[in-house]
């Protein structure tokens, strides 16, 4: 049986480059990717539209308490119901620690933070710029846009720092050998540690 993974964390940390790792190696996994729901959440309601256009808006909705706790339901529900123990892998940019605490059985899931240590908002900005891809929100924004957001993925990681061990969540930071950093926490989570 595996055990249950959720991946939290800011922006170009590795969460989606992490959950595939893990993915890639244990095949039987179930991937959730919180944007999906996002989407799904705002396009039944007819708004992608609005959304895309009004990005703070949106943000603001994601981060919200409401969505955080629909996803960890939704995934809760998911994992009571997977008699056959594939297990379930969340990738989720919106979640604070303090609700994952909350909603979440540590000891059935394996919960890590990535997030990018003392990186500054250029530091923020030119991680976007370097993982980008055509897939990526963030793709073919200026700069100026970029910094813009990079100012709340900083608080975002300041916050997460701080609040992660506090309720027992590991804060792994990817700024540095990000690559090698990631196979290890693949090593881990795949251990169980």
């Amino acid at each position: 049986m595996n055990k249950n993974i959720l991946i939290m964390g800011i922006g170009r940390a590795g969460k989606t480059t992490l959950s595939k790792m893990i993915k890639d190696r244990i095949n039987s996994y179930n991937l959730i990717h919180s944007d999906s729901l996002k989407w799904a959440m705002i396009r039944a309601k007819n708004q992608e539209e609005y959304y895309r256009e009004n990005v703070d808006i949106q943000q603001e909705f994601e981060h919200g308490e409401y969505f955080q706790r629909i996803l960890l339901e939704l995934y809760n529900s998911l994992i009571r119901q997977d008699k056959n123990g594939y297990g379930y892998i969340l990738e989720s940019g919106q979640l604070h620690p303090k609700i994952v605490k909350e909603m979440i059985d540590f000891s059935t899931t394996n919960v890590v933070c990535l997030g990018l240590g003392n990186y500054t908002v250029e530091d923020m900005v030119n991680q976007c710029i370097k993982y980008d891809t055509e897939e990526s929100w963030t793709y073919g924004l200026s700069r100026e846009y970029l910094t813009k957001h990079a100012n709340d993925w900083y608080n975002a990681n300041e916050m997460l720092k701080k609040e992660c061990p506090k309720y027992g969540i590991t804060y792994i930071d990817t700024s540095k050998n990000r690559e090698e950093i990631l196979k290890d926490t693949l090593e881990k989570i795949i251990k169980g540690e």
